[in-house]
């Protein structure tokens, strides 16, 4: 079945109605893009848990690359040399990250290092709490808490100074959110340097922390790549944390009964936030993935060299799997979420990523226990993304007890 995911406004708010249509009709559909690319779209939810399983989907970024390239070409679409270029620039970047650096991550970002790691993260949240103490008039969360909090959480786990981290947060800031491009091309020259000079400072002395652990662990892996590799780590960490500490509070300040729950209950915040990232996780879909070899899903027959991608917001959506799945129940036992993925690719980070989120959300509402939004729901803004899954902005209000 051929399908066109129309990326509109009601999608970007909603997007769960439109998979539940597809689900309707098939756990597996042929997705066209409007610039000639194809690739299957997985919305059942056992085939979406055996696929992100499937050793036979890969996201090599050069198998991925070439398949793009193909598929366009198949369409009658060939890029210029500027396209071609940013294409090798993007897949070189991409391919530093490697599955032993991923792997030395995962091991670096156990439970035990969340645990040892979760004061410095509070300490980041009632610093950037304080400085909104003054605020006058509405405030966008996003930009003002969910963005500095989550760049500077990335920075510390990374290595970077406490003295620095406000600096670097905003270095990413501008690399990853700025529209000029030459502002992001400039912000993320800061940014490699920093990295670079810090993993030259922990190749001479080690400490708690992942620039440490993939300079001593990744290898012969040389100080470019290594940088490279904690580039992409900070996009994923960021982009993670931004998009879903905002959704979350949104979903929480639209559902008044699950926010008093949890003002209420604070101790359940921890619990909670399986339940959000149920309900409000930070990505539609997961990222492509190429088939190796010729394989069968959903009982479509998925050939070697095409591009798979998997709807987690279908899957968390499922009504076999969770009853009523589109109603906010922070009483939910969501713990078999798979807003982190599952399998070889399953999220490095899922204690630290939990326990940030839960110290964010947990010390906004303990600060602020009057936060509301500033404009009517319908009026906030989303990202326009297949992929991601969050508000562009959200205007608040911020009120103690």
């Amino acid at each position: 079945m051929t399908a066109l995911l129309r990326v509109d406004d009601d999608f970007v708010r909603d997007p769960f109605p439109r998979f539940d249509e597809l689900r309707a009709r098939g756990p597996v559909h042929v997705l066209r893009t409007r610039d000639g690319a194809r690739y299957w779209l997985v919305v059942g939810s056992d085939e979406i848990r055996s696929g992100l399983r499937d050793t036979r989907l890969s996201k090599d970024p050069d198998l991925l690359a070439a398949a793009r390239v193909r598929q366009r070409s198949e369409h009658g679409v060939e890029d210029g040399p500027g396209a071609e270029a940013a294409l090798r620039e993007l897949t070189a970047f991409m391919r530093s990250f490697t599955y032993e650096v991923r792997e030395v991550v995962k091991d670096t970002l156990s439970g035990r290092h969340a645990a040892g790691h979760a004061p410095r993260v509070a300490a980041i949240a009632e610093e950037l709490l304080d400085g909104l103490a003054g605020a006058v008039g509405p405030v966008d969360l996003l930009a003002s808490y969910s963005m500095p909090f989550a760049t500077r959480v990335s920075g510390s786990l990374l290595g970077v100074a406490p003295d620095e981290l406000a600096q670097f947060g905003t270095s990413v800031s501008a690399w990853l959110a700025s529209d000029s491009a030459e502002t992001r091309a400039t912000a993320r020259h800061r940014v490699s340097a920093l990295l670079g000079d810090l993993m030259a400072a922990r190749r001479r002395q080690e400490a708690d922390d992942i620039v440490s652990a993939l300079a001593g662990k990744a290898g012969t892996a040389d100080r470019e790549s290594l940088v490279r590799a904690c580039l992409i780590f900070v996009m994923i960490t960021v982009e993670t944390v931004v998009s879903f500490l905002a959704t979350a509070v949104y979903a929480l300040l639209t559902h008044p009964e699950q926010l008093r729950l949890l003002r209420d209950r604070p101790e359940r915040t921890g619990a909670a936030i399986d339940e959000l990232l149920r309900f409000a996780g930070p990505h539609n879909v997961s990222a492509q993935r190429c088939a190796t070899e010729d394989l069968e899903l959903g009982g479509q027959h998925i050939a070697e060299g095409d591009l798979v991608v998997f709807a987690l917001g279908a899957a968390n959506h499922d009504a076999t799997v969770y009853p009523d799945p589109h109603r906010l129940d922070l009483d939910r036992d969501a713990a078999a979420h798979l807003a982190f993925g599952a399998g070889r690719h399953y999220c490095p980070g899922t204690h630290h990523a939990r326990s940030a989120l839960a110290t964010g959300i947990g010390a906004l509402l303990r600060r602020y226990p009057g936060i509301a939004l500033a404009v009517p729901a319908d009026e906030v803004s989303w990202v326009r993304s297949e992929l991601l899954r969050s508000v562009r902005t959200l205007p608040v209000h911020l009120a103690g007890g």
